[in-house]
């Protein structure tokens, strides 16, 4: 079977048909904070006012927590829960 002949016509002119088209992502990207930000919410004895946080943990779970206390390497909730730093990947201010 033969293949038809195709005709291509030399273009010797300038073509100003083009559209411009942008596209944005909507989606929400989240950029990782470092946790240690969040002393500064803390006083110099490590208290703070009931600081209203939404957590990422490391096992792809979040939680909204009322900070209490920072120690050296955890926060402490209003429920008296130990919540670590190394579990904490990211944080949102609520």
């Amino acid at each position: 079977m033969e293949l038809p002949s195709v005709y291509a016509n030399k273009i010797d002119k300038s073509i100003n048909n083009n559209d411009d088209i942008y596209r944005s992502d909507n989606s929400k990207k989240m950029e990782f904070r470092d946790v240690r930000e969040l002393t500064r919410f803390f006083d110099r004895s490590g208290y703070a006012d009931r600081l209203s946080v939404k957590l990422f943990y490391s096992d792809n779970t979040d939680s909204v927590e009322k900070l209490i206390l920072f120690r050296e390497d955890y926060f402490v909730n209003i429920d008296n829960k130990k919540i670590y730093l190394k579990d904490i990947i990211n944080f949102e201010l609520q």
